[in-house]
């Protein structure tokens, strides 16, 4: 991560727009109570955490520079989601789906969740869902899309 993830342009820029960055290392002892704390078993792992503290999304393992801003614009738009900031989320999750990466499918899965809770609005949860199933209709993610009744 500290040799091609974390200094490019977009990553950085967008660390230093929108997060504080934590980091915590296995081998320092001082460190483990946090991977106590968040079920941390693995490195590196990220977590995305509101103004309080609390973490509304995780993920382990590398990531290259566009699927770790991908990454970040989700984890930045499910702490935004949980203090009703489902409108601001969208943008964030817009623009993670419309990357073309390997996380796209669980953005636009987000997305439309997003829309939904913004007003209720189904219609912009299906729009999202259903260009969702098109792009990655084999994914995870279109497989977690509520059956159409």
């Amino acid at each position: 991560m500290d040799t091609v993830t974390y200094p490019d342009a977009s990553v950085s820029a967008y660390i230093a727009e929108y997060f504080v960055p934590v980091r915590a290392m296995l081998n320092t002892r001082e460190d483990w109570p946090l991977f106590r704390k968040y079920s941390v078993i693995w490195t590196p792992s990220f977590g995305f955490f509101d103004r309080n503290g609390t973490m509304h999304h995780s993920a382990a393992g590398y990531l290259p520079p566009r699927e770790f801003l991908s990454l970040m614009r989700i984890g930045k738009a499910r702490c935004l989601m949980a203090w009703t900031r489902s409108r601001e989320a969208q943008a964030h999750l817009e623009a993670a789906g419309s990357a073309g990466d390997a996380l796209s499918a669980e953005a636009l899965w987000w997305l439309g969740a997003a829309r939904f809770l913004e007003r209720r609005d189904s219609a912009g949860m299906w729009e999202a869902w259903n260009r969702l199933s098109e792009q990655y209709p084999d994914s995870p993610w279109a497989m977690r899309i509520y059956p159409m009744e």
